[in-house]
């Protein structure tokens, strides 16, 4: 991971604290992938599950999970892990600092893949890809990849708009507000949107961030958060489910997507599919970290 990646992760596993949804996920959200989990688990009686979590979500990782269950948690940040992975449990749950696109998981090993976020911290189409097919190899032919995606509109807003509607009072949170000025900034999916160039333009339309905490009641840490963004080159990619589907259709098909109004107008959706019998692995791996925003 390059050092500027470093501290940028290091200094979020030390505010990941005021993160608020939807760049975590919702108690709807957790419901959604409890339930399921505990459908495959149904179908599955005699096999304790077998589990590997793309970044260390604590939501996730303290959720229900079927009793006999192992997780593997695999993140590229030790600051991460350290400051965010609730604790290792002997022989039900454990973090360990790896790459995505290449887990020290054995092949055809695991039930379930999940993640939240997660491939918005790659590259796409590349990242994607290389990832998708290492969560392919681990899982076993009847397994599921289930991750919250981030998902750009088909219509992209203006960030001059964005920033026009948090004045007016017409975003809930500085989180909504700040997924959606990332997704704004984005000039193509597979450029990504660089933080830093996030920061210079909130810098650039000089709201008196004092003045808008007093005016809204939120956590001024929350939206002091926006400076971690200063500096770095971390990028972030938002597709459209046109985009992802096509991607990580090569690996795994869809068999079932929330749509609840918890994902922000659909914006955040729970992506659960099955391996593909005919998938085939990239010729490369790419990296890959922890996605927190």
């Amino acid at each position: 991971m390059p050092d500027c990646d470093r501290t940028y992760w290091g200094s979020l596993a030390h505010a990941y604290g005021a993160l608020g949804p939807p760049l975590r996920p919702t108690g709807a959200d957790i419901a959604y992938m409890e339930g399921a989990v505990a459908a495959w688990a149904g179908l599955h009686p005699a096999r304790p599950m077998r589990a590997a979590l793309l970044g260390v979500t604590p939501q996730i990782a303290g959720m229900r999970w079927p009793p006999g269950t192992s997780l593997i948690a695999a993140d590229n940040s030790f600051p991460m892990v350290r400051a965010v992975w609730p604790r290792d449990l002997p022989r039900s749950r454990v973090a360990v600092c790896a790459d995505w696109s290449a887990l020290p998981v054995p092949e055809s090993s695991c039930d379930v893949a999940i993640g939240d976020g997660s491939f918005s911290c790659l590259r796409y189409p590349h990242g994607f890809r290389a990832v998708a097919a290492e969560a392919r190899r681990i899982l076993r032919a009847d397994g599921r990849l289930m991750v919250r995606c981030y998902i750009r509109p088909r219509e992209q807003e203006r960030p001059e708009d964005v920033v026009a509607d948090l004045l007016d009072g017409a975003i809930p949170s500085f989180h909504w507000f700040k997924l959606r000025l990332l997704m704004a900034l984005q000039e193509s999916t597979e450029r990504g949107v660089a933080v830093d160039a996030v920061y210079r333009f909130w810098a650039s339309q000089r709201v008196d961030e004092t003045a808008l905490v007093a005016q809204t009641g939120w956590d001024a840490q929350a939206v002091r958060m926006m400076e971690l963004y200063r500096g770095k080159d971390t990028v972030y990619s938002f597709p459209t489910m046109a985009e992802l589907r096509r991607v990580l259709g090569e690996s795994f098909a869809e068999t079932a997507i929330s749509t609840t109004p918890q994902t922000i107008e659909k914006c955040c959706p729970i992506w659960v599919a099955a391996p593909r019998a005919d998938a085939r692995r990239p010729a490369m791996a790419l990296g890959a970290a922890a996605c927190r925003m």
